[in-house]
């Protein structure tokens, strides 16, 4: 997926075929990231986003997040350009990295499964998780965390997740509705 912020060309893409330490990967990438580099799963990520951001057709940084937990793949919610800065979901966490170097400003844990999506909400984002939905500000300071009785996916496919107005509106996987207000207190 190819996106356009200010003069740069964002490409995100999921690489799973590229491999940690590995010389004969096909793409190579200027940074990598792995928040458990200590683990002997560091050899085996579930989830692998790479970056690359161009000026023109001149390539001025590339990374890629390597990560385990819940799958995650590449769509139009999984990444938010804001502020000099790509937030990207990659397994239970999100990364900010600085445009256009890649530079890590943070990663955090925001879902103990899977962080399916991120939106913008007002001045700051919402992280619809599978256990959990997280409000948190461009520096990944969490303002509140909602769970409910189940996971935030249905079994029909229909949308568990939307933003109307100044609410959130959830489905979990047993079929129960739930309106948050943007403080993150359900709405009856």
């Amino acid at each position: 997926m190819i996106v356009k912020y200010k003069d740069y060309s964002i490409e995100i893409v999921d690489d799973q075929t590229y491999t940690i330490n590995s010389v004969d990967n096909v793409s190579r990438y200027d940074k990598i990231y792995f928040s458990d580099s200590t683990s002997i799963e560091k050899f085996y990520p579930t989830s692998k986003h790479g970056i690359r951001v161009k000026l023109a057709d001149v390539e001025l940084a590339s990374a890629i997040i390597c990560e385990v937990g819940g799958g995650t793949t590449i769509h139009n919610k999984s990444f938010i350009v804001s502020e000099d800065a790509l937030l990207i979901c990659c397994c239970d966490k999100v990364y900010s990295l600085e445009l256009p170097n890649l530079s890590i400003n943070w990663f955090k844990r925001l879902d103990p499964a899977t962080c399916f999506g991120i939106y913008q909400f007002d001045n700051d984002f919402l992280i619809h998780g599978e256990l959990q939905i997280s409000r948190i500000d461009i520096n990944g300071n969490e303002k509140w965390t909602f769970r409910a009785r189940d996971i935030f996916v249905t079994s029909d496919g229909d949308n568990s997740f939307a933003i109307q107005a100044d609410k959130i509106l959830l489905i979990d996987w047993e079929g129960y509705r739930y309106t948050l207000d943007k403080n993150g207190v359900e709405v009856i």
